[in-house]
């Protein structure tokens, strides 16, 4: 199975424009612009779960949070999560 990641813009962020603005979201270094334009629905999981990456300093830290239980999410979904949060944590070196 491919995983395609998507990074955050304007078109990819479109669906969501009555809940928050787009320009400022954009602006933001968390990993919630990246969970919305890769598919993930705004709410409270995903902000949990940007909280939770934001926060921590390695992908093992997030995947062992008791904040959140990761492992029941879906193969795709933790794939997609994978990759973002390498995205993430790539781009602060």
């Amino acid at each position: 199975m491919t995983t395609t990641i998507v990074p955050p813009s304007i078109e990819n962020l479109q669906q969501f424009s009555d809940s928050f603005d787009i320009e400022k979201l954009l602006q933001s270094e968390g990993v919630l612009p990246w969970l919305l334009a890769n598919g993930w629905k705004h709410g409270d999981e995903s902000s949990l779960i940007a909280n939770i990456i934001d926060e921590s300093t390695s992908i093992d830290e997030v995947w062992d949070s008791k904040e959140f239980d990761f492992n029941a999410l879906s193969d795709e979904s933790k794939e997609k999560l994978n990759q973002i949060i390498r995205e993430k944590l790539y781009s602060q070196i």
